[in-house]
């Protein structure tokens, strides 16, 4: 089965908070992928891997973009949601310090929760510039049935990268040039192919930081992707007459 999107949610915390809360629109369902961005907005703090209120979600980091101030980092974390449903997940900053930030999260079916859930993923950390890849050349392979999703932002809080064009081929779920956590990007693609860069450009030169986790669909029965199965079955068939 492949990989699907069932929902997504953007939340901000705009005041700066002990906690940041994402509460998606409706329950996380059981065996169902979760995946959440946090994107600081206030500087030099690091969050705890996000709690539901319900179930188990044993998040693990699957990237951390940063820069040399630490003043800029974007979190992605991911697990399997187990045991109950729910639709809230809350991060605690660090040594009782406070912080305002943006939290994005993906509920995702059809992961290889049984198995391999994550392809590759990588960060970068790019000097100043006006014309960037999400994901380094020669870029990387996005297989059948997987989705890719990344994230991107300026190395300091409190300016502006101006008027962005998404990474090419990417879906955007977020994009702010203002605000809290301003001048970063969230998004992803769910179209198999090599050499995926993700294109991008913004108008006023920044110093980028970006980051990418590949998801991949879980196997058919017999430990094979579903168009190999598929596939073999008439073979099969024809076969098994060919003996009678």
């Amino acid at each position: 089965m492949a990989v699907a999107i069932v929902q997504t949610k953007v939340q901000t915390t705009s005041t700066a908070a002990t906690t940041n809360q994402l509460q998606f629109d409706s329950n996380v369902t059981v065996g169902n992928w979760v995946v959440i961005i946090w994107r600081q907005g206030s500087g030099n703090r690091t969050p705890g891997v996000p709690v539901p209120n319900a179930g188990t979600w044993s998040g693990v980091q699957d990237f951390l973009t940063t820069n040399a101030a630490t003043d800029s980092r974007i979190y992605c974390w991911s697990a399997q949601q187990t045991g109950s449903a729910t639709s809230t997940y809350t991060t605690t900053i660090a040594s009782s310090l406070t912080s305002a930030g943006v939290m994005i999260g993906y509920e995702l079916s059809g992961v290889d929760t049984g198995g391999t859930p994550r392809g590759s993923g990588a960060t970068q950390n790019l000097t100043t510039t006006t014309s960037w890849n999400l994901i380094a050349s020669p870029g990387v392979t996005l297989p059948s049935g997987g989705i890719l999703i990344g994230a991107a932002g300026t190395t300091l809080l409190g300016v502006s990268w101006g008027t962005l064009t998404s990474p090419s081929g990417f879906t955007t779920r977020q994009n702010v040039n203002s605000g809290t956590a301003n001048s970063h990007w969230v998004g992803d693609n769910l179209t198999a192919g090599s050499n995926i860069t993700g294109a991008a450009s913004n108008t006023t030169s920044r110093a980028i930081v970006t980051g990418y986790q590949i998801y991949l669909e879980a196997a058919a029965a017999e430990g094979q992707p579903y168009a190999k199965r598929w596939g073999a079955i008439p073979n099969n068939a024809i076969r098994a007459r060919r003996m009678w």
